[in-house]
């Protein structure tokens, strides 16, 4: 179904229609618009797009116009000088509501300052979230079968309970909070009609259950100031006047939370396995630096005896970044690659296509970690555009790189004890990377563990 898409659109031979002078990609489908082409390889499709019409065009989803600005101009519209992120409020009120996403200004940075410190490297080792997360990776990949197996399934439950279990959740209780997360995120589907077993009642019901959940978990938090992980953590925080965190505050965000901080490093572990399944050099050098190592790091510290598994974190999420694009709303009017942009315009920011600017990484697309070594200053803003960028970078973005540098690190130590490594199972094709809605490998892709 993609390839057909994709070679619709490739085949268009329509003229550019021009809109504020600005060009409406064509190949766009009757009702649909072009929102079937994002769905799939979202990142093709906005690289073959820039090369049939230019870096700034719109795109039609549902009847409504996008503008999608690529290159580093669009990049600049992160830093929410000229742009807002309020509108995504508006947009998906249950699913987002008033969290860090869609605050802009003094309440983003009274929110953000107050939450901040338990998501820097040190907060994670001092709160205990760093070896949670450990020993969550090291019980799950103790367990892997060495037949045929979803690598998905099991990273996406290692992901969220490690997130649930920094929160404070009883291992009891895992299940229900699986369930009815899993029924919270079919609210980031477009399908939005309301009806019964719908997904957006199926959300708002899933909603409902978590926010009480949440709001019994912060009072008994608050009756255990010792108890570790980050909930706890930020219930000790305050913000730039001093003031804590309300408990809508922490429900709101803890939700947002889980869902960044779950799918997100999920995806990046799937891909990471599937990758050195399919290089058998890039695996013995991480069993060799896993192997060396005397644990698994928990903290800044440990991380800088890991470059091999930190480099391959790098090169994954670039090549395959879990979200393909955010969205900001111009202020005022701005000018764009030259083009005049009317206020209230939706821009799409596409933070995945950054990962293969030839400007930034040269053959952009030949995976090869060891573009991240030897560096003497860390990745610049753009070279880490997959977690966002300006005032809106991503929270989780260091819990992200200790989970996955554990993840590596783990894999590789377990099956070097067993004497095996990872391959694709037969008859499993190499998977392409797709957005539905974030960039994942398919479930039923499978690796197997067969003697080293």
């Amino acid at each position: 179904m993609q390839a057909l898409l994709t070679n619709l659109f490739s085949r268009s031979t329509q003229q550019p229609e021009l809109r504020e002078g600005i060009p409406v990609l064509p190949g766009a489908l009757p009702l649909v618009g072009h929102s079937l082409y994002t769905m799939g390889n979202a990142l093709t499709f906005l690289r073959d797009a820039e090369a049939k019409v230019g870096p700034l065009f719109w795109t039609k989803n549902m009847g409504m116009y996008t503008l999608v600005c690529m290159g580093e101009p669009g990049f600049e519209l992160l830093k929410n000088k000229v742009t807002s992120s309020e509108f995504i409020r508006e947009g998906s009120p249950d699913f987002v509501g008033d969290s860090l996403l869609s605050r802009d200004g003094t309440p983003h940075r009274s929110l953000r300052s107050a939450m901040s410190g338990p998501f820097t490297p040190r907060g994670l080792t001092s709160s205990g979230a760093s070896a949670i997360s450990a020993e969550v990776i090291e019980s799950y990949v103790t367990r892997f079968p060495e037949e045929p197996f979803s690598l998905l399934a099991q990273t996406q439950g290692l992901a969220l309970d490690i997130i649930f279990r920094v929160m404070g959740i009883d291992s009891s209780e895992m299940e229900a909070w699986n369930r009815n997360y899993r029924e919270f995120i079919l609210g980031a589907l477009p399908i939005k009609q309301d009806f019964p077993f719908s997904p957006a009642r199926r959300a708002r019901q899933g909603r409902l259950w978590l926010d009480a959940s949440f709001s019994r978990l912060i009072s008994m938090a608050r009756g255990k100031p010792d108890m570790p992980g980050t909930l706890s953590a930020l219930l000790k925080t305050r913000d730039e006047e001093g003031r804590e965190l309300s408990e809508q505050d922490l429900i709101q965000n803890l939700r947002l939370l889980a869902l960044a901080g779950h799918e997100t490093s999920a995806s990046v572990m799937a891909w990471m396995g599937i990758v050195l399944a399919q290089r058998p050099d890039l695996w013995d050098q991480l069993r060799e630096e896993a192997v060396a190592a005397p644990d698994l790091p928990r903290s800044p510290e440990d991380l800088k005896r890991h470059p091999f598994a930190e480099a391959l974190f790098r090169e994954v999420l670039r090549m395959y970044p879990p979200v393909s694009s955010t969205g900001r709303q111009a202020k005022e009017d701005l000018e764009l690659h030259g083009k005049r942009v009317p206020k209230g315009t939706t821009l799409l920011v596409p933070l995945g296509a950054y990962g293969y600017d030839p400007k930034l990484f040269p053959e952009p697309d030949r995976f090869d970690p060891s573009r991240w070594m030897g560096r003497r200053l860390p990745p610049s803003a753009i070279e880490t555009a997959a977690f966002g960028g300006g005032p809106h970078f991503c929270l989780g973005y260091h819990l992200a790189w200790m989970e996955v540098v554990q993840f590596a690190t783990a894999f590789a130590r377990e099956l070097a004890r067993r004497g095996k490594r990872p391959q694709l199972a037969p008859g499993t094709a190499t998977p392409k990377l797709t957005y539905i809605p974030f960039g994942a490998p398919p479930k039923k892709t499978r690796i197997q563990l067969a003697a080293a």
